[in-house]
This record gives structure tokens, sequence and C-alpha cells, in this order.
């Protein structure tokens, strides 16, 4: 289940991120992503290291799952319905079209 959950996100992740910039951004997209995610797993582990010596592992992990618990808020922010007609189901932000599409 952790694998598939963690495949999922990596590949939503970089779409959302793909959707909010014009193509000529592409490159920056993927060196932002891949930096953050390896930022993430060094920090991340030797966080976690400090914290089991600690704390002992049961806490420890209990500490990890209350801070992912704060992803939610920027998650949860990120999926405020669009304008929409009468009687259209709202579009999470995420999926409407990004504005350098507008532009000729």
């Amino acid at each position: 289940m952790f694998g598939i959950g963690f495949g999922i996100t990596q590949n939503a992740t970089m779409t959302l991120m793909y959707a909010r910039v014009a193509p000529e951004g592409y490159g920056t997209v993927v060196a932002m992503w891949n930096f953050a995610y390896d930022a993430g797993m060094g920090v991340g582990a030797v966080g976690f290291g400090l914290l089991a010596a600690g704390l002992g592992y049961p806490l420890s992990f209990a500490c990890t799952a209350a801070l992912m618990l704060t992803a939610l808020v920027p998650a949860l922010r990120d999926r405020t319905p669009a304008t929409t007609s009468p009687g259209s189901a709202p579009v999470p932000k995420a999926a409407r079209e990004p504005d350098h599409l507008d532009k000729p």
C-alpha cells in the first residue's frame, strides 16, 4: 500500500507542477521537484534518526504521523472549487487549465 500511494503521489505532484507552468518551464519543474524530493529524503532521514535516538521508535513514528498531517492544510486549500455554471460540478483548482494557455 505504501508503494502504491508513494508512486501515485510522485506522479500527481509532478503533473500538478507541470500544469502550473508554461512548457518552457518544464526543465525548472523537473529540477525543483528532484531537489525537493532528495532534500526531503535526506532531511527526513536525519531528523527521524535524531528523534528516534532521543524518544525511541514508537514516539518517533507518532511524531512523524502528526507532522505528515500538516500536509493536509495546503492540500485542502488547493481544492477550492472554480467558478462554474449552474448545474455543473466544481473543478478543483489544480485541474483547471493554466493561465499560459489563454495567451496567444
